[in-house]
């Protein structure tokens, strides 16, 4: 007997969450935001938030989005049947709507009432990727839906009629041009297949009011955003888009001349920082606590999303051997360190910093009797004038080979004394017991061999 394959279910994702990139002003109507920001600190701009309701295709990119504002929520099966009756790239109603369990607590009866119009509500399990990156896809392209704002209305209402209007212009203009942008064959290929299935109309159902209730998930990717930096709003000429960016507003009369950058200092802190923690024996979370911060104010300070205050910043740039160059105008790596082979642009950087661009010689050294470690080779730094550092590299890590590339002026292989290479292990396994110790440890190496320094040629024997 002949089975016929059974067509793969049509599958959807659903999600509703507060834009993090689009705002409404009462003068400048829909606003974009260059780097998120908490919905209280939009607030002092006189923007208020606005609710976005997505429906992505399962596994591609064809999507649709409609918006309205935070205290004007749309049902959710008002939402989904405009979508799939609207959306011509949906092809009508899915199979099965996956949402998060958010939603789910937050409509009880999405289920039951989907049921009724032969649509399977899922939930998506704890570490589904798929469904938050569809969510996640959503916020980032939609501020870039109202190119021209000229001539539109600027009230809330007219605002969100435009953005809605444009929304749905985007869907339509990707679902025709669904090769537009698409690097896979493969992916091409599939959205074509998907474009070829029949449409599934919805049935129409008589819906009553709000079917959910809104609460804090909406906005949780407030979570994570650090705290608010100065902001300006930018009025684009050209499509008439009103941006809010970060940071402060240029002063347009400013004249440039040969004096333009003299006397101004470069603060490079951060960057240090952030190659120095990719490179130090201890993760960034005992880096932080050692430093009196928490891991995500290091990381904020680190990708230059967020200062630190005075005292926490003094701190840091103590442990990390961070200090400032009057001579340059500028921070500088101090050292020395005992570093990690882990990343290699950061290991890069940082030996560029400490080596004044690759000013030194580094070699690996071996023991000239008896066996080397057998986890980790050790690369010295030897530079001119300056106290040496250390490179542990994992024995038999891609990026070990890459060394010689790394390290400007790389020295190859030296033997040294058996006293002297054990003096270097052990100097570096306490080095690494705690953030603390990276720099201490490594001064008194310094102390023990201090006469032999001063040639970048000298082998310890």
């Amino acid at each position: 007997m002949n089975q016929q394959t059974q067509p793969s279910p049509r599958e959807h994702h659903f999600y509703v969450a507060i834009a993090k990139f689009l705002f409404h002003h009462p003068e400048h109507g829909i606003v974009s935001v260059g780097d998120p920001i908490k919905i209280k600190d939009a607030e002092r701009y006189g923007l208020s938030p606005l609710i976005l309701y997505g429906i992505t295709v399962a596994g591609l990119p064809i999507r649709w989005m409609t918006f309205t504002p935070v205290d004007q929520p749309r049902s959710f099966r008002n939402v989904l049947l405009e979508a799939w009756r609207n959306g011509e790239g949906l092809r009508g109603r899915p199979d099965i709507l996956r949402i998060n369990r958010h939603l789910a607590t937050a409509s009880p009866e999405l289920v039951e009432e989907m049921a009724k119009i032969g649509v399977r509500v899922e939930l998506a399990g704890a570490k589904e990727k798929s469904l938050p990156a569809s969510l996640r896809s959503a916020q980032d392209s939609s501020r870039w839906l109202l190119r021209k704002q000229d001539g539109n209305d600027r009230t809330l209402t007219g605002s969100i009629q435009a953005l809605c209007r444009y929304a749905q212009v985007d869907h339509d203009f990707r679902v025709r041009d669904s090769h537009r942008g698409i690097n896979s064959r493969e992916v091409e290929d599939r959205i074509q297949q998907w474009l070829t299935l029949p449409t599934k109309v919805p049935v129409s159902t008589v819906t009553g009011g709000l079917d959910w209730e809104p609460g804090p998930w909406l906005s949780s990717w407030e979570t994570s955003l650090p705290p608010d930096q100065p902001r300006y709003f930018n009025h684009n000429g050209f499509d008439c888009s009103t941006w809010l960016l970060t940071g402060e507003k240029a002063q347009e009369d400013i004249v440039e001349d040969d004096d333009f950058w003299a006397g101004s200092d470069y603060d490079n802190a951060a960057e240090i920082a952030k190659n120095l923690v990719a490179c130090w024996p201890n993760p960034p979370v005992e880096i932080a606590k050692c430093a009196g911060i928490t891991l995500r104010e290091l990381q904020w300070f680190t990708s230059a999303k967020a200062s630190l205050d005075r005292h926490a910043r003094f701190d840091l740039e103590a442990l990390l051997g961070i200090e400032y160059d009057e001579s340059m105008g500028r921070y500088v790596e101090a050292g020395p360190y005992v570093l990690v082979a882990q990343k290699s642009l950061a290991l890069k950087k940082v030996y560029e910093g400490i080596s004044g661009g690759g000013d030194a010689c580094p070699c690996e050294i071996v023991p000239r009797q008896g066996a080397a470690d057998p986890s980790w080779r050790y690369v010295v730094i030897n530079t001119y004038g300056e106290p040496p550092s250390i490179v542990m590299a994992p024995r038999g890590a891609k990026i070990t080979e890459r060394l010689p590339e790394l390290l400007m002026n790389y020295g190859g292989i030296n033997t040294v004394a058996p006293e002297f290479y054990r003096d270097v292990v052990s100097t570096c396994a306490r080095a690494c017991r705690e953030p603390a110790s990276n720099i201490r440890e490594m001064k008194d190496f310094v102390k023990r061999y201090e006469a032999h320094w001063a040639d970048c040629a000298w082998q310890p024997e």
